[in-house]
């Protein structure tokens, strides 16, 4: 997608990344950094942070994602050809598209863009989620995980150039919000959300984030067992919740045999 550089962050990782990574380390493709902080509120923001006064300095343009948030253009060849667009804005959110189980029960070999094709239908409340795609020379500090705040007051845009201001929802509002789903799972409310956007459409026209959030029932229960931050959440009820498998969209499968290819991964 035309992305020059990456700076992985290693959280306390205990699989063979090392062994996948050197070919891209020693060509300077990634930069890896380790990070031992125990996860915990505040943790993302802090790895956040560290990028942008590590090197900001050195990109035009940083995402700020997770492993399993896959950016893309679906209309374009490039990232970059599409940014073109935005050169006088400080950052752009960029909306999820979720994607459940596909009824993967283990996890399964291969791929995850192969494994996981189905999805929560595109205006799911869910996926009015955002990320952040920044400008380091004019982005002050994450405000969280999802947004960040910019110089003199400036606002992000959409990929529609609609100027996003932050919304903060309490934890008295999220905690009854859980409540509701886990009474009933399918009510359009999300109840996991702390700084979101207050744009009310989702749009992936442009720029598109899919967000593999569950995976197999059995990686998503591992993941909640790993993350202290959701300590007061019900793992079944959050399980239920993002499991959303309306349709299917196999979008990124067109890159599978390249991305097998670059991981010598035989077909």
């Amino acid at each position: 997608m035309g992305v020059e550089h990456f700076f992985l962050y290693n959280n306390l990782s205990d699989d063979n990344y090392l062994s996948v990574l050197k070919y891209y380390i020693d060509r300077g493709i990634v930069t890896l950094r380790d990070w031992p902080e125990p996860w915990r509120k505040g943790t993302q923001s802090n790895v956040y942070r560290d990028c942008l006064d590590q090197y900001g300095n050195e990109s035009r343009w940083i995402a700020f994602i997770d492993l399993d948030e896959f950016l893309f253009a679906p209309n374009a060849e490039t990232l970059t050809g599409v940014l073109k667009g935005y050169e006088g804005f400080p950052g752009i959110v960029v909306n999820w598209q979720v994607y459940g189980s596909s009824g993967h029960k283990k996890k399964p070999a291969g791929l995850v863009i192969e494994n996981f094709t189905m999805k929560a239908r595109t205006d799911w409340i869910r996926n009015k989620h955002v990320k952040s795609i920044v400008d380091p020379a004019k982005t002050l500090r994450p405000l969280g995980a999802h947004v960040f705040e910019y110089h003199s007051g400036e606002a992000a845009v959409t990929e529609n150039f609609e100027p996003v201001r932050i919304v903060t929802s309490g934890r008295l509002s999220r905690g009854l919000k859980r409540l509701l789903i886990g009474i009933m799972p399918g009510i359009p409310v999300d109840p996991y959300a702390v700084n979101r956007s207050p744009v009310k459409r989702v749009s992936v026209n442009k720029l598109r984030i899919n967000h593999y959030i569950v995976k197999s029932e059995e990686e998503a229960l591992t993941a909640m067992k790993h993350h202290i931050q959701h300590k007061h959440v019900n793992e079944m009820n959050w399980l239920r919740y993002h499991d959303r498998n309306d349709e299917r969209d196999a979008i990124l499968c067109g890159y599978v045999p390249a991305l097998k290819k670059r991981l010598l991964i035989q077909e």
